[in-house]
């Protein structure tokens, strides 16, 4: 379960961070007169993001590959929890940059 719960938070990182729908669904009308600054903020915090998606991929790909882990489904169940953990950062931490700066 945790394997397919950090799968699609892998997807849908992607999606927003990646895709052009972030700007769209935060910044809204490109005509409006702080698209540009909005356009920036969610720029710099989809770069902050990167960091714990990264830690998020690397624990989803270690707890597979590594033969400690793959002989220990408990250790690697727990080392998915971690990995969704850090997906939940990295999705709040981008999300967090299309609040209005105060």
């Amino acid at each position: 379960m945790p394997l397919a719960l950090g799968a699609v938070s892998a997807v849908s990182y992607s999606w927003f961070v990646f895709g052009d729908s972030g700007d769209n669904v935060f910044c809204g009308d490109q005509l409006a007169s702080g698209y540009p600054a909005c356009v920036d903020q969610m720029a710099l915090f989809a770069i902050a993001s990167l960091i714990p998606a990264m830690l998020a991929f690397i624990l989803m790909v270690a707890a597979f590959v590594t033969p400690g882990l793959r002989e220990r489904p408990t250790l690697r169940a727990q080392t998915l929890g971690y990995s969704l953990a850090a997906w939940a950062i990295a999705g709040f931490t981008f999300v967090l940059g299309g609040l209005p700066s105060v």
